[in-house]
């Protein structure tokens, strides 16, 4: 039987993937986000994300590389630079809207305007990729487009957080943006944003043919999901290979 709380996916365009909108409405919408982002949890969780990743990947305090994804104005890019501090770390967002890129610019960030489907980064030469309620945009062969750049590019991890699609965080959103904000484009795209989130076994199944990566789902306050995958170490990936040999044949083995 269907969870009622849980809904069916949306496939539907949300209002600022749209053409030819007013650049000062677009400007507006982001500066709503960014209170989103602060009261929401987004931000919050990004950090615990990034600080993970510093501690499992980084231990050694050698300088880190990110590239944020469809980042918008900029916001959680320059908060995990604030985040490392004096540990030499390169954060560049990158978005293909031009009214983001120019309020990104403005926050002294290093900025690429590029396709996220068209990553314009060699392969393995990221440590990580990150994706910040931007995953829900795709669906189909380009989500599936999406995560496979992310980790084409990422030498040691990529976190896809997005929304945890659920009845009560529709309804939240719905009276969140009745109550605090008038920007058209939020109080339409965050509500429909909700209906295009996802499952923990969804992200999971989008993953799982992806090899050379552990994967695993977080959950965190406010309907959020983090797909986290890790890129395997040779020896990890040599001990998985054995594993999987050894599971076809039944643990058995031969003698000569």
């Amino acid at each position: 039987m269907a969870n009622f709380w849980i809904p069916d996916r949306v496939d539907r365009p949300e209002l600022m993937d749209a053409p030819r909108l007013a650049n000062v409405e677009i400007q507006d919408a982001y500066r709503v986000l960014r209170r989103v982002n602060r009261q929401l949890g987004n931000l919050r969780t990004a950090r615990l994300e990034f600080l993970r990743f510093l501690e499992e990947d980084m231990a050694d305090g050698s300088p880190a590389s990110v590239v944020d994804l469809g980042s918008g104005s900029g916001d959680i890019p320059l908060a995990l630079r604030r985040l490392a501090g004096g540990r030499s770390a390169q954060i560049i967002a990158l978005d293909r809207d031009k009214t983001a890129v120019a309020e990104a610019f403005r926050q002294n960030l290093s900025v690429v305007c590029g396709d996220a489907l068209r990553l314009p980064f060699a392969d393995r030469s990221i440590d990580l990729v990150t994706a910040v309620k931007f995953a829900h945009h795709f669906s189909g062969d380009s989500l599936t487009r999406l995560i496979l750049e992310m980790t084409r590019v990422a030498g040691r991890r990529v976190i896809v957080l997005d929304i945890r699609r659920h009845r009560l965080a529709y309804w939240g959103f719905l009276a969140w943006s009745r109550l605090l904000t008038s920007n058209r484009l939020v109080r339409y795209d965050g509500p429909l944003s909700v209906l295009r989130g996802f499952t923990r076994d969804e992200l999971l199944l989008e993953a799982a043919s992806i090899t050379g990566f552990s994967w695993e789902v977080r959950s965190y306050a406010g309907f959020q999901l983090a797909l986290v995958g890790r890129r395997l170490t040779r020896s990890e990936r040599v001990a998985r290979s054995v594993e999987s040999a050894v599971s076809i044949h039944g643990g058995e083995t031969t003698e000569a």
